[in-house]
């Protein structure tokens, strides 16, 4: 049963950071040719960071959602 309240959170979670990255990419995608290059690439790379840890998330969830996993390694490669 405690598995079963882990999951249930981690799927919360998961859910929580795909929100945000959806939010923040939209906003970095459409005021990226506006920023200056070292907030460019700084932002860039927190947003790498997060996707990748919201991939590294996604794998503990069984069963794992591999589309989803597929969608954020594409999103990285379009930053």
């Amino acid at each position: 049963m405690l598995k079963l309240w882990f999951m249930d959170q981690k799927i919360q979670y998961l859910n929580q950071m795909i929100e945000i990255i959806d939010n923040k990419v939209t906003i970095f995608k459409k005021n990226k040719s506006k920023l200056p290059q070292a907030a460019y690439t700084a932002e860039k790379q927190v947003l790498t960071r997060t996707i990748q840890d919201t991939i590294q998330l996604a794998e503990e969830i069984k069963p794992v959602p591999f589309s989803l996993i597929n969608d954020l390694k594409t999103l990285i490669k379009q930053l």
